[in-house]
């Protein structure tokens, strides 16, 4: 693996993610912006012209341009040749980031039909996004690389130290690294690996929970399906780490699959978000440190009621090797319950697994 030199990241706002996927006629002013700005208070000229030495500077009308070459994790595809320079001077612009333009040169780690980039459910309205961080490193080879994540938090397994924790505290920035940290390629959910310092696989790090809300909570939850990972053997932590980047693209997929709803009780015990879909958690029915990670049926969408009673309930016939026809009888406090699989499920996980990373 290669050392990360230098990383620039931004957390796309409401107009920003509207603006970006809106198609043309939206609004009778035009297109709309087709860039995503990074303020030059944050990420200083200074630190572009780091960032960028060794790439021939173009002179713009309002400051440098630069063209270069970018990989995306998660995909075959690329490099492509994108352009980044100073559109006005509060700021520095990722130009022809719209998605529906004709000039579309959205990178390729930034696409929904790529490496499952959120998408707006409805491109001509404004909607809401949360913590959905963007960034580009530059490595020591020279190579550039795009990525990006979603969460207010770093998830217990990831690698992570003071300088990155910023792309979790902070909106916009620049970070300088000093042999610290490497980068693995072939991760598009968490490449960043830390060679030095304090912080490890081993050492699990404290969460740092940025805004309150039910995100982050599941983000818990969902932790605590795999507390018994970290008291493995050191042997078996990399392939529950594996495991864990094939089941967190295979969440994204389910929760579609299921339309968010709760596979026991639909959807009772659950509720509508403000973007008006309903809110549902993944849950290992058994902890990847006891097995579960065998099972392409072990991830289960689930209402948040039902998902904290299977964590603190009493718990009865909960074998997934006795499953039936795509169901499952079982017992929570002496109740009946029945989870019910979608025809479809375990050959999403198992895609995941495929595409994503090589067990």
């Amino acid at each position: 693996m290669q050392k990360v030199k230098q990383l620039f990241f931004r957390k796309l706002t409401n107009a920003d993610f509207f603006h970006i996927n809106k198609p043309p006629g939206t609004e009778k002013s035009g297109g709309g912006q087709s860039y995503i700005d990074i303020s030059t208070s944050h990420v200083t000229l200074g630190n572009w012209r780091e960032f960028f030495k060794g790439i021939p500077e173009i002179k713009g009308t309002n400051g440098p341009w630069w063209k270069f070459n970018v990989y995306s994790l998660g995909t075959t595809q690329g490099p492509q040749e994108i352009t980044i320079g100073q559109r006005r001077t509060t700021s520095v612009s990722i130009r022809s980031q719209k998605l529906l333009s004709k000039e579309n040169k959205r990178i390729f780690a930034w696409r929904p039909d790529l490496t499952g980039f959120p998408k707006s459910p409805n491109p001509t309205k404004p909607s809401l996004i949360y913590d959905l961080c963007i960034y580009i490193v530059r490595l020591e080879n020279n190579e550039y690389w795009a990525g990006w994540f979603q969460t207010s938090r770093p998830e217990q397994n990831w690698s992570i130290n003071g300088t990155i924790n910023k792309m979790f505290t902070e909106n916009e920035g620049y970070l300088k690294f000093h042999g610290d940290v490497s980068f693995d390629t072939s991760d598009p959910i968490w490449p960043f690996r830390i060679t030095a310092g304090s912080s490890s696989l081993s050492e699990p790090i404290i969460p740092i929970v940025v805004r309150g809300d039910e995100d982050a909570q599941e983000k818990v939850l969902f932790d605590e399906d795999e507390i018994n990972a970290s008291e493995v053997a050191p042997q078996i932590k990399e392939t529950m780490r594996k495991v864990r980047v094939r089941n967190s693209k295979a969440v994204l997929k389910l929760k579609k699959l299921y339309n968010n709803l709760c596979q026991i009780t639909g959807k009772q015990y659950t509720f509508v978000k403000k973007d008006g879909s309903y809110y549902s958690e993944a849950h290992h029915l058994i902890a990847l440190g006891k097995g579960g990670a065998d099972s392409f049926y072990n991830i289960v969408i689930l209402s948040p009621l039902i998902h904290r009673m299977l964590h603190y309930a009493k718990i009865e016939g909960l074998d997934i090797g006795k499953m039936k026809n795509n169901k499952l009888s079982f017992k929570i406090n002496g109740n009946d319950y029945v989870i019910t699989w979608h025809p479809d499920h375990a050959k999403i996980v198992q895609n995941a697994s495929y595409s994503h990373i090589t067990l």
